[in-house]
């Protein structure tokens, strides 16, 4: 056997302990809310819940503004069922389906967007054969998304030298000719 063998071995055990590391800390992050909304008045505060967190700051702050729209569309929809029939219980089953269909498209718009949602990657590291996993929230990815499209503008804007992007300040053409 060799001596890399057990080093390799270690590296392995390594990283392992990482990945799981990192997956133990995000679950940390997750935290799913159980709502019961069977009558209107119970839907009425999840509605005006789901509305708030849609607004700046909020947990659904990154929900375009089309998927808004549609999400008021259907929690408007959804409104309307439960103010014509009281309860789940009175409804039929079309109405049901009606009623299911709508909460998807709320609920496909909002997983998509939440802010607290975790995204895990597994990455190899340029020079490195061993992969990392890191984990972060959309948010995390929404702001540095935001960032490097703001410092883009930035530099487009104002050109590379007078931005100070990527080192030293070049000169520019014909600067300091005395032609």
């Amino acid at each position: 056997m060799s001596s890399r063998t057990p080093m390799l071995a270690s590296l392995a055990a390594l990283a392992l302990a990482a990945v799981a590391a990192s997956a133990a800390a995000a679950k940390e992050n997750y935290h799913e809310k159980a709502l019961n909304a069977d009558t209107p008045d119970k839907f009425e505060v999840v509605a005006a819940n789901v509305r708030k967190e849609m607004q700046p700051g909020g947990r659904y702050q990154y929900v375009k503004r089309d998927e808004y729209q549609r999400v008021d569309r259907a929690l408007e929809e959804i409104q309307q069922i439960f103010v014509q029939y009281g309860s789940i219980d009175a409804m039929k089953q079309d109405t049901k389906v009606k009623l299911f269909n709508a909460q998807e498209i709320v609920n496909s718009i909002l997983t998509r967007r939440d802010g607290e949602r975790v995204i895990c990657t597994n990455e190899t590291k340029v020079g490195s054969h061993i992969p990392v996993t890191t984990c972060h929230t959309y948010a995390q990815q929404e702001e540095a998304r935001q960032a490097t499209h703001n410092q883009l503008d930035e530099w487009s804007r104002l050109g590379c030298l007078n931005a100070g992007c990527g080192g030293a300040p070049t000169k520019p053409p014909n600067a300091g000719d005395s032609r």
